[in-house]
């Protein structure tokens, strides 16, 4: 139950359609020491959940591996969402032509396509299962504050 003025809780879709346009995130995984690791990546909504991709070599797949809780932010800290939860590992990204489709849309730059997961480097997807999100601009900080608990 929300207090009448207060705004009503986000919604699933309502996170989906903030995070699908958005170039970049930041993502927070937590390293094998409990240390924060933050990294930049890109991600695409396709069938109902964010994916983000990765090469296994690297710090952010590396704690996956060990810890698969994260964060994703949007890059703007003036209209903020905040994503928590977990990270699947799905495989191999060039095994879902559904979400490589979305990334080839979503990334269609003349440079973009080198950094895409259809190149063999890129040897792990992710799909995002959230678990609680939090949302606000900074314009109206206290009116516009939003949860969602999945």
């Amino acid at each position: 139950m929300h207090v009448a003025d207060s705004p009503p809780p986000l919604t699933l879709r309502e996170i989906l359609d903030r995070l699908a346009p958005a170039r970049s995130y930041w993502l927070a995984t937590i390293g094998l020491s409990g240390a924060p690791h933050l990294a930049p990546v890109w991600g695409a909504v396709c069938e109902g959940a964010l994916h983000v991709y990765s090469e296994r070599s690297t710090a952010k797949a590396r704690n996956l591996a060990g810890d698969d809780r994260v964060s994703i932010n949007l890059e703007d800290a003036e209209d903020v969402l905040i994503v928590t939860g977990c990270l699947e590992d799905l495989g191999r990204p060039q095994d879902d032509a559904a979400v490589l489709e979305a990334f080839a849309a979503k990334y269609d730059r003349p440079d973009d396509r080198r950094y895409l997961p259809s190149d063999r480097a890129f040897d792990v997807l992710y799909r995002l299962v959230p678990e609680r999100a939090l949302a606000w601009t900074l314009s109206d900080f206290d009116g516009s504050q939003r949860r969602w608990v999945g």
